[in-house]
């Protein structure tokens, strides 16, 4: 960046200068500010009318502060400190960062920090922010992407892998209900029955790792969703922690969903589970159905209409970085490794053309939404 010294034909530190560089950044088209000496260090002195339309902010919000002012207060506040290492050294900096509007929502900007004082005299800086939000979302996206390609990928091996033995204890399991179907010890019989339900919930698990790695189409057709989630969560109930309470609303006249029962049951296990998590075995998950009317331009077939449901939870809820990734492969909350379950719920749901999206904040719970087309 060009030094406002060589701008000028003045020093940088007299009045002249100041006043230069004054009508110099109020000029600039890009969102810039000042920064002059304080007994607490830099503090914004100048800030134009671009970075006042970036930010939403007025004078009085900033002059006579300091630049961690415009900081988005739940982002890494790392880089922020690093940024005042520099200014304390008096050196030039750059540095992508969270910044915060004044309507509490945030952008990606990539901020530059010249010197302009000569040697020996008070610190003072030129800044200016670019706001990168649109490239930092391409490659987020990109980057999504091309983790759940290979989350795919690796589901469907090991699911291969997986069925071949299966397929191999099902052949041997088979044969001792033949061999063994007759005999009156209780101990074969409880044996062999079992063995035969751990197969079939095995080979129910395959077909949805299968279904998630986009190897199998899912069968949709018109499912009852108020009485595919009933008998889902009466399956599911039994082994949720003693402290949670479960409760379900369901309205009246909800239209038949487009939707896979075996691949709904798989996502709301899914989605009960990380709550139960969030709430450390103590609160309350609610499930409601709700229905959205033919017409409605969110939806990708509005003349249709959708139906879906809303998890709530009573947990700590996400911080605003870790909901923005949340549907992302191993991105977790907890222990490393733990943290694919609505990925594959987000999977899951592209294959029956449905929708999810969670809203969640610090300390409040958080909300998945579900949202399949209605059959009409």
């Amino acid at each position: 960046m060009t030094s406002l010294a060589d701008l000028a034909p003045v020093p940088p530190g007299s009045a002249q200068g100041i006043a230069a560089a004054d009508a110099f950044v109020a000029a600039l088209p890009l969102p810039a500010f000042l920064l002059a000496p304080s007994e607490d260090g830099p503090v914004l002195s100048l800030v134009n009318a671009a970075l006042l339309t970036l930010t939403g902010l007025d004078e009085a919000d900033l002059l006579g502060r300091r630049i961690e002012s415009l900081a988005c207060r739940h982002g890494d506040h790392a880089g922020w400190t690093a940024l005042q290492e520099a200014l304390g050294q008096g050196e030039a900096a750059r540095a992508e960062l969270l910044f915060a509007r004044r309507d509490g929502s945030s952008f990606w900007g990539e901020i530059h920090l010249v010197p302009l004082s000569a040697p020996g005299d008070a610190p003072r800086f030129l800044g200016q922010i670019v706001d990168v939000t649109r490239r930092r979302d391409a490659e987020d996206a990109l980057t999504l992407s091309r983790q759940r390609e290979a989350l795919g990928l690796l589901t469907n091996s090991v699911a291969h892998e997986f069925n071949n033995f299966l397929q191999i204890l099902i052949g041997y399991i088979d044969g001792l209900k033949r061999r063994l179907g007759d005999r009156p010890e209780p101990f074969i019989q409880r044996a062999v029955t079992r063995s035969t339900e751990a197969s079939e919930r095995a080979a129910v698990l395959t077909r949805q790792l299968l279904a998630h790695s986009r190897r199998i189409a899912p069968d949709v057709r018109p499912v009852d969703l108020a009485a595919a989630v009933r008998s889902c969560l009466d399956r599911l109930r039994p082994g949720l922690p003693a402290g949670i309470q479960l409760e379900l609303s369901i309205p009246e006249d909800l239209p038949p969903a487009l939707c896979n029962p075996i691949q709904l049951e798989l996502a709301l296990s899914h989605i009960l589970a990380n709550a139960c998590e969030a709430m450390s075995g103590q609160g309350r998950i609610r499930v409601a159905l709700f229905a959205v009317e033919p017409g409605d331009r969110s939806l990708q077939r509005p003349e249709a209409g959708a139906v879906g449901l809303t998890v709530s939870d009573t947990g700590h809820g996400l911080s605003p970085e870790m909901l923005s990734r949340a549907l992302a492969p191993f991105a977790t909350t907890r222990e490393s490794g733990r943290g694919a379950g609505l990925a594959i719920v987000h999977g899951l749901m592209k294959r029956q053309n449905g929708t999810i999206s969670i809203d969640s904040r610090p300390g409040e719970g958080a909300s998945v939404r579900l949202v399949f087309p209605a059959a009409r």
